[in-house]
C-alpha cells in the first residue's frame, strides 16, 4: 500500500478536506428547502451557508489542483491507498453538492435565477466528470490489489457514490429553471447517472456489510465511515423523487412502460460503467490472457448489451443511442470472426480440446 511521505504540507494536503465542502453545501441545500416555513431565518442562514461552501469550494478546487501539479506522486499514492484513495471524491462530489444547493437557491429566489443557473451548471460539470474519474480509477486500483487490509474496506467507499445520485436532483431543478434542450436527454442523464451511484452503492454494500458481519468493527478513527451510509440513501430517496418529476419527458408512455423504461435506462447506465471498468481490467491484464473455449462467454453479453441500448433508443426517440448500438453490433460481428478463427485453429492443433 502507498502512503505519503513528504514535510510539505501541499503534498500532504488530506483527502477528506472536501467532506466540509458537502457539509456546507448540504446544509445550505436544506435551509433553502425552508424547514422554518414560517420564517425566513432558513433563507437567510441558507445565503450564510451558500457563500461559506462557495468559500470552501474555491479553496479546496485551488489547493487540489496545486497539488496535482507540483505532486502527481502523492495524489497517486492517496489514490493507490485503499483506505482514503475513496475520499479524494470528496472534492469533485462538493462541487455536485454546491450545484445542487445554487440551483435550489434560485428556485427558491434566494439568487437570481439566471446566475443560479449558470454558476450551477457551471460547477456540476466539472464535478460530475471528476466524479467518475476518481471513482472509476479508485475502485479499478482497489480490484488490482491482492489482499485489501479489511481495516481499509469502510463507509469512505461509498464516497464516488453519494453526488452520483444527485445528479437527477441537479437537472430537474436547472430544467426548472430554464435548461434547454430535449427533455428526454436531460430525464436519460437524470436516470443514467442515478443509476451507476445506486447500482455501485448496492454492489459496495454487500461488500462492506459483510465486512463488518464478518471481522472486527473498523479503527476508531473511522467513525463517520458508519454515518456515511445516510448519504446515499437519503440522496438516492431524492434522486428517485427528481426522477419522477422529470416523467413528462416519457408522456408517451404510461403506467408499468414507462416505470419498465425507467428501470432498463438504469441497468444499462450501470452496464456503461462496468463494461469500462471491466475494459481497464482487461487491459491491464492482457498479457496474460490467452484463447480458450469460453471466450465465446463474450459474445451474448455484448448482443444483449447492444440490443438494450437499440430498444432504448427508440423508446426514449433519442438518436445517438442507435449508433451506439450499431458500433456495438459491428464489434460484435467481428469478435465472433475472431473467435470463430481462434476456435477452428484450436480445433485444428488440438488446444481446444483440453481445459
Amino acid at each position: 500500500m502507498s502512503t505519503v511521505r513528504s514535510n510539505s504540507r501541499l503534498a500532504t494536503f488530506h483527502p477528506a478536506w472536501g467532506a466540509a465542502l458537502m457539509t456546507l453545501a448540504g446544509a445550505s441545500l436544506l435551509a433553502f428547502r425552508d424547514p422554518l416555513a414560517a420564517t425566513d431565518a432558513d433563507t437567510a442562514a441558507g445565503l450564510v451557508l451558500l457563500v461559506l461552501a462557495a468559500l470552501a469550494g474555491a479553496g479546496v478546487t485551488v489547493v487540489s489542483l496545486a497539488r496535482l501539479a507540483r505532486h502527481p506522486s502523492a495524489f497517486r499514492a492517496d489514490l493507490d491507498n485503499p483506505g482514503i484513495g475513496a475520499m479524494i471524491a470528496s472534492w469533485p462530489a462538493g462541487l455536485l453538492v454546491l450545484a445542487l444547493a445554487t440551483l435550489e437557491a434560485g428556485i427558491s429566489g434566494g439568487v437570481d435565477a439566471t446566475v443560479a443557473l449558470g454558476t450551477g451548471m457551471t460547477l456540476f460539470i466539472p464535478g460530475l466528470l471528476g466524479t467518475l474519474a476518481v471513482g472509476y480509477m479508485f475502485y479499478s486500483r482497489v480490484i488490482g490489489i491482492a489482499d485489501v487490509p479489511l481495516a481499509a474496506m469502510s463507509g469512505n467507499w461509498f464516497v464516488p457514490v453519494v453526488p452520483l445520485v444527485l445528479v437527477p436532483s441537479i437537472l430537474v431543478r436547472a430544467v426548472a429553471l430554464g435548461l434547454g434542450g430535449d427533455p428526454a436527454q436531460w430525464a436519460f442523464a437524470a436516470l443514467a447517472g442515478w443509476g451507476i451511484g445506486f447500482g455501485l452503492f448496492l454492489l459496495l454494500a454487500a461488500i462492506i456489510g459483510s465486512r463488518l458481519l464478518l471481522a472486527a468493527p473498523p479503527p476508531p478513527h473511522l467513525a463517520p465511515s458508519w454515518w456515511v451510509w445516510l448519504a446515499p440513501l437519503g440522496a438516492g430517496g431524492l434522486g428517485v423523487i427528481a426522477l419522477a418529476r422529470m416523467g413528462s419527458a416519457v408522456a408517451a408512455m404510461s403506467g408499468l412502460t414507462a416505470i419498465a423504461v425507467a428501470l432498463a435506462s438504469v441497468m444499462w447506465a450501470f452496464a456503461v460503467w462496468w463494461m469500462l471498468l471491466a475494459l481497464r481490467v482487461l487491459f491491464r491484464e492482457r498479457r496474460s490472457l490467452h484463447f480458450h473455449i469460453g471466450w465465446w462467454g463474450f459474445g451474448f453479453p455484448t448482443a444483449a448489451f447492444a440490443t438494450l441500448a437499440l430498444e432504448l433508443g427508440r423508446l426514449w426517440r433519442i438518436a445517438w443511442l442507435t449508433p451506439v448500438a450499431v458500433s456495438l453490433w459491428i464489434a460484435l460481428l467481428l469478435l465472433i470472426v475472431w473467435l470463430g478463427y481462434k476456435t477452428i485453429r484450436g480445433a485444428i492443433d488440438g488446444s481446444v480440446w483440453r481445459r
